[in-house]
């Protein structure tokens, strides 16, 4: 039968086809002849077989990944285009998790505490808590007694010291009438003497009469009047203006928040009461409770991360700036201080935090199994690991994972510590590895 499909179709099985093809040729030659099928089918057919009858050989291959129960198989050529890397891990001091609770508080360096510089009554005030305000902003104005009194003071200070002057014109007068008198031999030496010393007196009056006057634009000053306002404090001025200049406006010494706020208008007031307190919310404090069982892991400088419940999911940062040398004897704790920027002022003071504090070790002869951050790859939920059997196969290995230390992360499980794990070219690796995974799923 196979001879007469040669014979009409002029088709011919030949020594190198393998015993499939010549098989299939066969039933399909038989099947031809039965149905009279076109000479297109049967050209059709005649290609597709001899495509199927080429060798391996023939078909051009691309470099992929091959991998069964975890392993992954890349050729040389692929890695160095993906710029594979290895390393093996090391061993560092072990890392310790501290975490203890904290409270925002102000820097202290930055609140001001504003009172009436003197015994006053309260006229306005122009703030209230919460207000944001700018340096130089006016706070609050008041009638300072005192300072009323330092003006009264002043004015007849000033009163004073025209009299002197005129008694001191008078004596200068009067001297020179009597050393001419005297080159005269009108009036005698010694009446001359009297006049030079009433003259002295009346000198001495003056200066006298300027230091008091300079002691009183002291007390002015500390008022906060500047020398224009006092210059302005005449007696040809009216009472009205000398009136007016008792009245002494506060002004914000910096920029902040107004965080207290006391005192309304028609109170007196002094100088022993706080009406006013302005914070610098730019950059916070941290005041944290550190155990005395975790205090010699505690250093200076150390990083910390913080977490608030007003902001899950949103970790700040600071250092550890200050630790406390007193113990609470009720708590057995310190505080430790921790400085944070906080130039949006999401931090409000009074807030509940908890801060985690990751420290070394030190003192010890221990050491734990610690590889780059790099290397790890979360496939299914479980860290892992790609570890180097040879020049191009690799295998997938789970891990547990410890504390971070940098960029270096402990590993608890999964590693004896001298194997090659890639470091650059882990994300690869499971790339191919899930997408074996899905094709094989696929297939079932």
């Amino acid at each position: 039968m196979i001879a007469r499909s040669r014979r009409k179709t002029g088709f011919q099985v030949k020594p190198g086809m393998t015993i499939k093809v010549k098989r299939l040729m066969g039933h399909y030659m038989r099947h031809v002849l039965r149905t009279r099928a076109l000479p297109t089918v049967i050209i059709a057919a005649a290609l597709a077989l001899v495509a199927c009858s080429r060798t391996p050989e023939e078909k051009k291959v691309e470099p992929k990944a091959e991998q069964g129960d975890g392993k992954v198989t890349i050729s040389a050529e692929v890695q160095a285009r993906l710029g594979f890397a290895t390393a093996r891990p090391k061993r560092i001091a072990p890392v310790r998790l501290i975490e203890a609770t904290a409270a925002i508080a102000p820097d202290p360096a930055r609140v001001a505490h504003i009172a009436p510089l003197a015994k006053g009554r309260l006229e306005r005030v122009h703030v209230q808590v919460g207000d944001s305000v700018n340096q130089g902003t006016p706070l609050f104005e008041y009638d300072n007694i005192e300072l009323g009194e330092a003006v009264g003071d002043y004015m007849a200070e000033l009163a004073d010291l025209q009299r002197d002057l005129a008694r001191l014109d008078h004596s200068q007068e009067s001297l020179a009438r009597a050393k001419l008198l005297l080159e005269k031999e009108a009036i005698a030496e010694k009446e001359v003497h009297v006049r030079q010393a009433e003259h002295r007196v009346a000198e001495a009056t003056v200066e006298n009469r300027h230091a008091r006057i300079a002691r009183v634009k002291e007390k002015l000053y500390r008022f906060g009047m500047a020398d224009e306002q006092i210059d302005a404090l005449s007696i040809k001025h009216e009472k009205s203006h000398r009136r007016e200049a008792s009245y002494t406006i506060v002004r914000a010494p910096i920029s902040g928040v107004i965080t207290k706020q006391e005192g309304a208008p028609g109170e007196v007031v002094g100088s022993e009461k706080e009406l006013l307190s302005i914070a610098d919310l730019s950059r916070v404090w941290t005041l944290v409770d550190i155990y005395e069982k975790d205090m010699a892991h505690v250093r200076r400088g150390a990083p910390v991360e913080i977490s608030l419940e007003a902001y899950p999911g949103e970790t700040f940062h600071g250092t550890i700036g200050y630790v406390a040398d007193l113990i609470d004897p009720q708590t057995r704790t310190a505080k430790a201080r921790v400085e944070i920027q906080n130039p949006h002022r999401k931090l409000k003071l009074g807030m509940f935090a908890t801060v985690r504090l990751r420290a070394q070790v030190t003192g010890g002869t221990a050491t734990v199994v610690a590889i780059p951050s790099s290397a790890i790859q979360r496939i299914d939920g479980e860290p892992s690991v790609f570890i180097k059997l040879d020049a191009v196969a690799f295998a997938r290995r789970k891990v547990k994972l410890g504390f971070t230390s940098g960029d270096l992360v402990e590993v608890t499980e999964g590693l004896r510590g001298d194997e090659e794990l890639v470091t650059t070219g882990s994300f690869s690796l499971k790339s191919e590895l899930l997408k074996e995974q899905l094709t094989q799923g696929q297939e079932q």
